[in-house]
């Protein structure tokens, strides 16, 4: 049994499992915990007290849970929080001193490759993979004979946290927001590299877009069966987007499918995704609840893809 841990700037997520010689691989845990690692680091540059224990709570736990199934293989990775923050190093060494775990912490670009080997993995090719992490956005696809690869500093979270100050949001504040996702849109992604015309499927990885589409399923429970690999078309999106900016904090946390911990930041994450589908002109997207755990586990792992 092997198993990885992605840190990301939002949530920390956890797969065990066995790869299977077909190339599939039969998951024992697939987790995530909201530990919000990145609260504050806009501002601070610094990875808060109190988001550290928060996280490293969720790695115990995770750590417990692998001892429990004897895991005997464990990669860890670290995402934009761990990147940017000024004391990275210091929450990494806890992390190795106290759960002697080793955290990887990754480039965009290969945290943009990992999602890619998991969709393409999935789904075939071609496509072209939007992820939208706490921190950042990437998109990414072959092209050319080659994976190409766009990062951009927008998040969630940090986009959050810069521009909504009202509960609910101010008309100002959303286009304030808006107009941030455009700009970075329009200066990194390269409509001759990721947008149409062409027959590639876009399809959205990480948990705003698994979000979205338990929003629109109505999921209680959430499912990652009943999320991957299903269609969310931009007029469903916006039907979303307008549910979403009409609510104050408190009526977004009751709201079916969303979880009460992303219940501040989803109405962020849900205008990048609709803004890139926008700019690329995508009509629809595929939803993907396996990012860069998956593509991690099938690597490292020794799985590939069937023939």
């Amino acid at each position: 049994m092997k198993a990885v841990i992605d840190i990301g700037t939002n949530s920390v997520l956890l797969l065990i499992g066995e790869a299977m010689p077909d190339g599939s691989v039969r998951s024992e845990v697939d987790t995530a915990r909201v530990t919000r690692l990145g609260h504050g680091l806009a501002e601070s540059g610094e990875i808060a007290p109190s988001a550290a224990e928060r996280t490293l709570v969720a790695l115990k736990e995770y750590t417990d849970a692998c001892d429990r199934l004897r895991v005997d293989g464990i990669a860890v990775v670290g995402t934009a929080a761990l990147r940017t923050a000024s004391n990275a190093a210091d929450f990494i060494m806890i992390v190795k001193k106290t759960l002697g775990l080793s955290i990887e912490v990754i480039s965009e670009e290969r945290e943009a490759e990992l999602t890619y080997i998991a969709s393409a993995h999935d789904f075939g090719e071609p496509i072209v993979v939007v992820d939208i992490g706490g921190g950042s956005t990437e998109l990414v696809t072959m092209h050319d004979s080659s994976l190409k690869i766009a990062s951009m500093p927008i998040g969630c979270v940090n986009l959050t946290e810069a521009h909504i100050r009202s509960d609910p949001p101010s008309e100002r504040e959303i286009d304030a927001l808006r107009g941030a996702v455009r700009h970075e849109l329009g200066t990194g992604a390269m409509p001759q590299t990721f947008a149409r015309p062409h027959e590639a499927r876009l399809v959205a990885s990480a948990g705003t877009a698994t979000t979205l589409m338990s929003i629109h399923l109505s999921l209680d429970p959430y499912s990652p069966a009943a999320v991957h690999g299903r269609a969310l078309k931009i007029t469903e999106l916006r039907g979303i987007m307008d549910m979403l900016r009409s609510k104050n904090l408190s009526e977004l946390r009751s709201i079916r499918g969303l979880m009460p911990e992303r219940a501040d930041v989803i109405l962020a994450g849900s205008f990048i995704l609709h803004e890139a589908m926008s700019h690329l002109g995508y009509s629809e997207v595929t939803i993907s609840d396996r990012g860069v755990k998956w593509g991690l586990f099938y690597e490292r792992f020794g799985t590939s893809p069937p023939p």
